[in-house]
């Protein structure tokens, strides 16, 4: 599996370091960051899943509804149906599926 060097998120370029870590994922929105296992590596599947769901960190996070005081589902899934389903759609290339998987 090969490495990224970053992904754009919202108009922004976001670094992707690999890393010995215990999560799989970390999201660092001011160092506009993302870490992902080395681990992570081993397999397509985990690595686009964990990608995913760090970017969706870093969508929550660079939107502000990560930092909301209460929980409003309704903001939740509007960020997820607006921003982040958008970017799965138009980073699919990113999953590298094996011709023998589809």
């Amino acid at each position: 599996m090969k490495k990224l060097s970053s992904v754009n998120i919202l108009g922004k370029k976001i670094k992707i370091i690999y890393t010995d870590m215990e999560d799989w994922g970390e999201c660092l929105t001011d160092q506009k960051e993302i870490h992902l296992s080395s681990r992570c590596l081993s397999s397509p599947e985990t690595h686009w899943w964990t990608l995913v769901h760090e970017v969706t960190h870093m969508i929550f996070e660079m939107s502000g509804v990560a930092y909301m005081e209460q929980n409003d589902e309704e903001a939740y899934v509007r960020c997820v149906e607006n921003l982040v389903l958008p970017w799965v759609l138009e980073h699919q290339h990113l999953k590298k599926i094996k011709k023998s998987e589809i």
